[in-house]
Order: C-alpha cells, then sequence, then structure tokens
C-alpha cells in the first residue's frame, strides 16, 4: 500500500503556530515555544519595541544556565564557539544575553534565528551530571578531521519557506556520494529533532538532486529514544548513532 505524502513543512509550522503563547509582562511580550532546554523546561524569549523595530533577547537564561550547570563559558575557546554559532545565526551576544534586532517585516525570520541560536548553544556541550566535560561539536570534527572527512562547519542554508537553517557540516559531492548535509544533536529530544528534520526538508528542496542528510546523535551516555531514531528514518534522513560512528567513515568520507 503506498504511504500517503505528508506536507511536513506546513504540518510543522501548523504545530509551531498551535504550541507558540505570547505573555504580556509591562514593556515586554514573553514567548513561549514548544521547545524545551536540557531541564525539559520550554525555551522562552522576550520581544520589546524600539523607536527602529524590536528587540528580541533570551535575557541572559541560555548563557547563565550553562555557567549554573559548571560550565566555563569564558574561556577562550569555548566563548569562540557561543560567538560563532551567534554570528552564523546573525545574532548577537551582548552583556551575556542572545540578542536580536529586527522591524515588522523580518521579525518572524528574527525569532527563527534566535530559537536555533538558544538550542544550539544549549545543546553544545557533552555534561556528565553538572560537570561539562567538553563541545559535542568538537567530538565530531575531530572525528572528521582524524578520518579525513572533507567538510564545511556552520554552514547557513535558505529553504523552501524563506527561512535560513544552521547546519554544522557540509560534506561536499564526489563522485561516489552527492552532499552530505550533517546535524549533531547532544541531547536529542523530540522537540530539536523535530526542528532538524523541519530543517532538512525546508531545505533540500531548494539543494541538488539526491543530497544526503544526516543527524549525529550522541548516545554515548543514554541511548536515543527508538522512536526519535524511527522518526528521522521516516523523513529519509540517517539517523548515526555517534557510539557507531567508524560504521560510518568510509560512506561520509568518500
Amino acid at each position: 500500500m503506498e504511504q500517503k505524502s505528508v506536507d511536513f513543512i506546513d504540518s510543522y509550522l501548523q504545530w509551531i503556530k498551535s504550541n507558540f503563547s505570547q505573555k504580556r509582562f509591562g514593556d515586554y511580550e514573553e514567548i513561549t515555544t514548544p521547545f524545551v532546554d536540557s531541564h525539559n523546561d520550554h525555551i522562552q524569549f522576550y520581544i520589546s519595541r524600539t523607536p527602529n523595530g524590536f528587540i528580541l533577547t533570551d535575557d541572559g537564561y541560555t548563557l547563565n544556565d550553562l555557567e549554573m550547570c559548571g560550565c566555563d563559558i569564558r574561556s577562550k575557546k569555548r566563548k569562540e564557539f557561543v560567538y560563532q554559532i551567534a554570528e552564523s545565526l546573525g545574532v548577537s551576544i551582548e552583556e551575556g544575553a542572545i540578542t536580536v534586532g529586527a522591524t515588522e517585516y523580518d521579525i518572524a525570520c528574527k525569532q527563527h534565528m534566535i530559537i536555533q541560536a538558544m538550542l544550539k548553544i544549549s545543546d553544545m556541550f557533552l555534561t556528565t551530571s553538572s560537570r561539562v566535560k567538553g563541545i559535542f561539536f568538537e567530538e565530531v570534527d575531530s572525528f572528521f578531521a582524524d578520518n579525513d572527512i572533507r567538510n564545511t562547519p556552520s554552514v547557513m542554508l535558505m529553504g523552501q519557506s524563506g527561512l535560513s537553517h544552521r547546519f554544522d557540516f557540509v560534506i561536499p559531492a564526489s563522485k561516489k556520494m552527492p552532499e552530505r548535509i550533517v546535524t549533531t544533536l547532544n541531547t536529542p529530544t523530540k522537540q530539536n529533532v523535530q526542528a532538524a528534520i523541519f530543517a532538512w526538508n525546508d531545505v533540500v528542496k531548494t539543494r541538488s538532486a539526491n543530497n544526503k542528510g544526516y543527524i549525529i546523535l550522541n548516545d554515548v551516555k543514554r541511548a536515543t529514544n527508538p522512536e526519535i531514531v524511527m522518526a528521522i528514518k521516516n523523513y529519509e534522513l540517517v539517523p548515526l548513532s555517534w557510539k557507531q560512528r567508524k560504521e560510518y567513515v568510509n560512506e561520509l568520507a568518500s
């Protein structure tokens, strides 16, 4: 029996719309998203009006939370990494807060960008209990370098929806393999996997034929929920288990 086609982009946007909430607090609008952080709390940000439009900010929550969990984000290497993520998404780090300006014409896009930044920065560290041990992105980057997997890191790609999405790595096409677009998830959850699937489905329609997408799942300390793995496969992405990464070396290096 032929499987019914699903417009994933439309269904995802409907899910986003129905699960956002907005409350007024003085001069600010508090936006609560359906995405959750490492504590399973819903990610929130704030919007205030300015003479030229709007300011969006997380009010310092993301970086403060990492510091409270034992992550020294003031070290040179980690600070550079945070700023790299922010710059690639067109947002700023100002006095410890993730911030971006917007106009009435691009505020939807800017909301998308600040959510991506908050998700990516809060997800980037390898943790054991409250002790931060390293950056998962760096683990993947080192693995690629050690195995001669050519790539371009931190790439922004425009999707069919008009939104831009940040991907951790793009591996160029070769004679044997198509272009491969890679997302890394240190803490795979239903929400950030949905966001990754949406980004892939939005972008793949604007790229050359036969692209291949991968979501690298950090399952070293905790096994990935089988429902998450199945969801990734259902949308023709490859769920790459970090514990089994050596099995993919030839595929990624070709």
